[in-house]
């Protein structure tokens, strides 16, 4: 007896380099470790900003002008504080479009991928690459700013950009297959 399987639902799309990008960054923001990890670096760096005025002011006037220093050190404080975020967000951006584009010549990353729901799993290829995620191997479905990102599990996940069309009907088709709503 053959063994068929019915395809239920199907999406082709194009990964760039900016979905990747955006899901690294979707994820960072909401993993409890980086924000941990980002606050305590924020807060660090305020700090070490404080102190840098405050030192200058003792080292080349003594404790004479240590009220400038020390006022130098909570506007610096204040404005670190303050863009450190955009800072932190342009490196962490930096640093994945680096890691994307090695091997590649420097050019933009990009690649077809295909997401389909059918009755064994969830299959998702992006180039010749393929694997098949059972329904109750899936952890977490996340929208956000129009994209989606379904999670597996820690090394694996699934990226659907913004604008693909039939993706929303695509991730309610999935949420009706997790087993959690069976």
């Amino acid at each position: 007896m053959f063994a068929t399987h019915r395809m239920v639902m199907h999406l082709a799309y194009t990964l760039t380099e900016n979905d990747y990008i955006a899901f690294n960054k979707s994820h960072y923001s909401r993993s409890p470790s980086m924000r941990k990890q980002f606050s305590r670096s924020r807060v660090y760096m305020a700090i070490v900003c404080f102190f840098l005025p405050v030192l200058i002011a003792v080292t080349f006037s003594g404790f004479t002008y240590i009220w400038a220093g020390v006022l130098g050190g909570i506007a610096l404080f204040a404005l670190i504080y303050w863009i450190y975020p955009k800072f932190y967000w342009k490196i962490i951006e930096k640093n994945l479009r680096k890691f994307l584009r090695e091997g590649k010549s420097g050019s933009p990353w990009e690649t077809k991928a295909t997401l389909s729901l059918e009755d064994d799993g969830m299959h998702f290829s992006i180039g010749p690459n393929l694997s098949v995620s059972p329904y109750s191997s899936i952890r977490d479905i996340v929208n956000e700013n129009g994209a989606v990102y379904i999670y597996v599990d820690s090394l694996q996940g699934a990226i659907i950009p913004p604008g693909v069309s039939g993706s929303d009907e695509f991730v309610s088709v999935l949420k009706a297959k997790l087993p959690a709503n069976s």
